[in-house]
């Protein structure tokens, strides 16, 4: 279950970031796209959400999870695990806290800003996805374009992130990341609300007392 939650952990950095248009016409082709999304983002301070999250690792069954999210430009995230277990990532921007009330213990480490973390940047407010990534744009019938992101330069725990964005909305609705070692993991959003005031407060963290930190 431990290795589930570091996979987690690193796949939530990869994001770490790491979220949220008519149909797709002849005329639509993938930089329409990115840059309907890329305008969205860009007009978005904040977002908090559902999620439901699985992570899948080759020979393992898959492990699944759901809670709340928030997000706030520049950087600032908060996820809060509601099932199975009550996990905690909580990032100022700069520091970046991962408490797991089972052990009571904290892992502590500085905010990554490379193209590793860009899901979460761009969701965040830091990143531009073509300056970070070759963008292909998949053929899609249903409600959500499907765009593929593979980094221009190699990430550690980045290989391809799978991004699908509502047609009407212009919100990433799933995200999925595979690492280099065949590892999964998907996050769907739901419940999505837009700008609402969240205080900074939110995103300031410190361990329970008596609780373990690790420094990596």
């Amino acid at each position: 279950m431990k290795n589930h939650f570091h996979k987690r952990f690193a796949a939530i950095i990869a994001l770490a970031a790491s979220f949220f248009l008519p149909a797709l016409s002849h005329a639509e082709d993938v930089s329409e796209v990115v840059a309907k999304l890329q305008r969205k983002y860009d007009s978005i301070t904040s977002i908090k959400a559902d999620f439901d999250q699985e992570v899948s690792s080759k020979g393992m069954p898959a492990a699944k999870s759901s809670g709340k999210v928030w997000l706030k430009k520049p950087g600032k995230m908060r996820w809060d695990y509601e099932e199975p277990a009550r996990d905690v990532i909580v990032s100022d921007g700069k520091t970046i806290w991962l408490y797991q009330p089972d052990l009571n213990q904290a892992i502590k480490s500085a905010a990554s800003t490379g193209a590793s973390s860009m899901a979460t940047d761009f969701l965040s407010g830091i990143g531009k996805i073509e300056k970070e990534f070759i963008v292909l744009l998949s053929a899609a019938e249903g409600p959500n374009h499907v765009l593929t992101l593979t980094p221009k330069s190699e990430q550690q725990n980045l290989k391809k992130l799978v991004l699908e964005v509502g047609k009407k909305s212009s919100l990433v609705e799933k995200t999925i990341i595979n690492d280099h070692f065949g590892n999964q993991t998907s996050v769907s959003f739901s419940n999505i609300t837009l700008n609402s005031k969240i205080k900074d407060s939110l995103f300031k963290y410190a361990p329970p007392k008596g609780a373990t930190i690790i420094k990596p």
